[in-house]
C-alpha cells in the first residue's frame, strides 16, 4: 500500500468518526429540545390534577354522580353541576390520552402518575360516555378510553417496579 492510499483511508476514518459523533450529538440535542418543549405540558398536567376544582370534581364523580344521576341519557342532559364535573375530568383525561397516543408525552410517566385514578374515573364515567356516544353518534372521549385501557394493561405499580423506585417506610 502506498502512502497516498493510507492517508486517504485515515482521512475517511476520521470523517466517518466525525459524522457518527455529529449524529449522536444531534440526537441528544433533539431529545433535550423535545424534553424542554414537553416539560411545561407535564407541569401543567400535574398542577391541574392538584387544583381544588379538579379534586372536587373527582370526589363528586366518585361519591355522588352515580347515586344521584342515572347514566341512561349520557351527560349532556344532566344538570349543570354534574355535567361540569364530568367534562372537567373526562376532557382532561381525554386530552392527556391524546398526548400519550400521539407520543408527545411518555406513556409510563402518565400512567405511573395517574393509572389508578384514570381507571376509577373511566369506570364511573364510561356508562355516561357510552350513552352519550350512542345518542349523538360520536366518539366523544375516545382518547380517555384508550388511556384507561392502557392503564389497565400497564398498571402504575408495574411501572413503579420497573423503575426500581425505592421505599423508605417509617422507622
Amino acid at each position: 500500500m502506498d502512502g497516498s492510499l493510507m492517508l486517504n483511508l485515515l482521512a475517511l476514518g476520521v470523517s466517518v468518526t466525525a459524522l457518527a459523533t455529529s449524529i449522536a450529538m444531534s440526537r441528544g440535542q433533539l431529545r433535550l429540545a423535545h424534553n424542554s418543549n414537553v416539560l411545561p405540558i407535564i407541569i401543567d398536567m400535574f398542577k391541574e390534577t392538584r387544583s381544588p376544582d379538579f379534586l372536587r370534581s373527582v370526589e363528586y364523580i366518585r361519591t355522588e354522580l352515580g347515586p344521584q344521576h342515572p347514566h341512561h341519557d349520557g351527560y349532556r342532559n344532566l344538570p349543570p353541576e354534574p355535567r361540569e364535573h364530568i367534562r372537567r375530568v373526562g376532557q382532561f383525561y381525554d386530552d392527556v390520552g391524546k398526548l400519550v397516543a400521539h407520543g408527545v408525552v411518555d406513556e409510563h410517566l402518565v400512567l405511573g402518575s395517574y393509572s389508578v385514578n384514570v381507571q376509577r374515573m373511566w369506570e364511573a364515567l364510561s356508562p355516561y360516555i357510552y350513552n352519550e356516544r350512542a345518542r349523538h353518534g360520536t366518539l366523544t372521549m375516545t382518547y380517555f378510553e384508550d388511556l384507561a385501557a392502557r392503564a389497565k394493561q400497564t398498571p402504575g405499580p408495574a411501572i413503579h417496579s420497573a423503575l426500581d423506585l425505592r421505599r423508605l417506610p417509617p422507622a
